[in-house]
């Protein structure tokens, strides 16, 4: 008897359906009668576990590959970011402006008048050659020559202020004179707010010497104005 070929028979068992037979044995393979029989020992269509396996091994890498390249991008933009802001801030031009510092070892003007402390100061003018000035107990005699200078003070304070001559100071040739007590010459005198007194500073210089500045004090521990002689 000739063995049958691999193939869809009539169910021996079941007349109403076929079986599968491979060749040696029925399988348990079943289709309905008169209905398409699928293909028994070939792979189903579609895909197979080796390349959905491959698939996503190569899905899994070209994630990992974007992740990383955004990364990447991050860091560029962040680097970019960073090493432009210097630069850009070193183009763009500065929005503020520097105010002008007075220069407080520069004299102001002969006529113009300076404020130190509560004391507002101005030189009305200059006497040289004087070598004897009488004071209140017997004369004063200078050492070289009597330099006087001659000063409107003025109390800018709102309260009742004391000026004394001997805390001005005379610059010669970078040179501090320190003015003479002499008492019947402002050597103290009381101004009240909003006024004005006429006074003097006396100073004992060497002969023919030229004064630059008086530097005008609010008191003798005020920081000082200067302001030009001539």
């Amino acid at each position: 008897m000739t063995q049958p070929i691999a193939g869809w028979y009539p169910d021996p068992s079941d007349p109403g359906r076929q079986r599968y037979f491979d060749g040696k044995v029925w399988t348990e393979h079943y289709a309905p009668v008169g209905l398409p029989t699928p293909a028994v020992g070939q792979p189903k269509p579609g895909m197979s576990r080796g390349k959905k396996i491959g698939l996503g091994v190569g899905a899994g890498f070209l994630a990992l590959v974007a992740i990383g390249s955004l990364g990447d991008s991050e860091k560029s933009a962040e680097t970019k970011s960073g090493s432009t802001s210097p630069i850009a801030s070193l183009s763009e031009p500065s929005t503020s402006t520097a105010k002008p510092v007075a220069d407080a070892d520069v004299p102001a003007p002969a006529g113009a008048s300076v404020r130190d402390g509560k004391f507002e100061f101005q030189v009305l003018g200059v006497e040289r050659g004087v070598t004897q000035i009488a004071d209140a107990f017997s004369p004063e005699i200078a050492k070289g020559e009597f330099f006087i200078v001659k000063l409107r003070v003025t109390n800018i304070g709102d309260q009742a202020r004391s000026f004394s001559a001997t805390s001005q100071k005379l610059l010669i040739n970078g040179n501090e004179y320190a003015a003479t007590s002499i008492m019947d010459n402002g050597w103290m005198e009381d101004i009240n707010p909003g006024l004005g007194i006429d006074t003097q500073a006396v100073f004992d210089i060497p002969p023919g010497a030229t004064p630059s500045a008086i530097e005008c004090h609010d008191s003798m521990f005020s920081g000082g104005a200067l302001l030009a002689l001539s």
